[in-house]
């Protein structure tokens, strides 16, 4: 089973922020540069572990949707299914790659829904 890993050391707490939008069922899209190969093969139906950044699992997801959308095609409708505004997804994906991301640049945006939620507690 694939590992859908958020977070990152030096993250400022993100990735955690991220894993528990998803659990509590705010979050059920993410999007990230269509080139990373970490998200490169996902296709509907795949089934994911969820792991925050210290490698241990908090839930299970299962892929719903996968999309390649330019950046500057994000909208609000997007943005709600990030758990977010469309502004704050901007910079959370310009924060999260290290750098502005090209208006052009084509995103591949994953959508999910959550199969089971880990129990134990959250660490960042």
């Amino acid at each position: 089973m694939k590992r859908f890993r958020f977070g990152w050391y030096g993250d400022n707490g993100l990735g955690e922020r991220m894993i528990q939008a998803i659990l509590t069922g705010r979050k059920s899209a993410t999007a990230c540069p269509a080139y990373d190969p970490e998200d490169s093969a996902l296709k509907a139906g795949d089934e994911l572990q969820l792991v925050d950044k210290h490698g241990a699992e908090r839930g299970r997801l299962v892929v719903t949707l996968v999309e390649l959308r330019r950046f500057d095609s994000f909208d609000q409708a997007l943005a709600d299914k990030e758990g977010v505004t469309l502004s704050e997804l901007k910079e959370k994906i310009n924060f999260a790659n290290g750098r502005q991301i090209r208006n052009d640049e084509e995103m591949c945006v994953v959508h999910f829904r959550v199969m089971r939620a880990m129990s134990g507690p959250a660490r960042t």
